[in-house]
């Protein structure tokens, strides 16, 4: 593996783990709503996912073989999966907290 694929891929790696950490801190603790915060999560991860083609797409054009193409849709796939199960375990926290806070009046 040449060290330009593993600097595309650790940046990527880099990228996500970052991006999956901001939105589990951003969505534990900002004060919106529930169904506002799934929207502004669901609007960042389709503006990731779009990072993320324009990453492969920039790849492609510069020759990357297919393998490495392959490589960043999968990495798109789990990125995006990620992401996904992200907003379940936050809509979760959300229900909790919802009904702490409900148990808490009584």
């Amino acid at each position: 593996m040449s060290q330009r694929t593993r600097a595309v891929r650790a940046s990527l790696f880099g990228f996500l783990v970052g991006g999956a950490a901001g939105v589990t801190v951003g969505l534990l603790l900002a004060p919106d709503e529930g169904r506002q915060l799934r929207r502004r999560a669901a609007y960042l991860l389709d503006r990731w996912a779009g990072d993320l083609a324009a990453v492969v797409d920039r790849l492609d054009r510069d020759g990357a073989s297919s393998d490495a193409r392959a490589r960043a849709d999968a990495l798109v796939a789990d990125a995006r999966q990620q992401a996904e199960d992200l907003l379940s375990e936050a809509d979760a926290l959300i229900s909790q907290a919802r009904l702490g806070r409900s148990g808490d009046g009584a």
